[in-house]
């Protein structure tokens, strides 16, 4: 079963992502540098393709992803606005959110210039319009880690401490 983090831009996905997986012992993938492996920097693609023709992609990407697992994916922090893709990514495991607030992630990605949505100087209202949009989103997951006051590492150990907590035990030997 995958564990799919979700989380706007600076809540650490793929840095918790790397961590967790070495906890859970799976393999770890990051949605976003994988589709910028095979297609070019995300700033390119939206830049000369779009962002619909960018979000066709990342949903081709999360498909092919969410069914070779299990693995821990770090997804992109649009990604989940799409109903099709947090279907897709819960038919082959569960969704964390990595909930981070408009003035931590903001503090983190505000000397960030390869944020397409957020434009050239990011700025905390339009860190905060954005989290506000993808509220239901982000919302409709199966266990949120709030990360402002959180380690990588902690974030990761309480997710995978919630994770083999659902994991059926093996049968008592009789």
């Amino acid at each position: 079963m995958n564990v799919a983090l979700t989380g706007f831009m600076g809540a650490g996905k793929s840095t918790t992502g790397k961590r967790l997986a070495r906890l859970l012992g799976m393999p770890f993938i990051d949605a976003d540098a994988e589709l910028e492996r095979l297609h070019g920097s995300i700033a390119e693609i939206f830049a000369t393709r779009g962002e619909r023709e960018f979000r066709r992609l990342e949903t081709e990407m999360i498909e092919r992803l969410s069914a070779d697992g299990p693995r821990v994916i770090a997804v992109g922090g649009g990604a989940v606005v799409e109903l099709s893709n947090r279907r897709m990514l819960r038919r082959h495991g569960v969704i964390v959110h990595l909930k981070v607030s408009p003035a931590v992630a903001w503090r983190r990605v505000a000397h960030r210039r390869h944020r397409p949505l957020l434009g050239e100087r990011p700025d905390l209202a339009r860190v905060t319009s954005m989290l506000t949009e993808r509220a239901s989103a982000y919302a409709d997951c199966d266990y949120v880690v709030h990360v402002d006051h959180r380690t990588p590492l902690g974030t990761a150990r309480a997710i995978a401490r919630w994770y083999r907590a659902r994991q059926p035990h093996a049968a008592d030997p009789a």
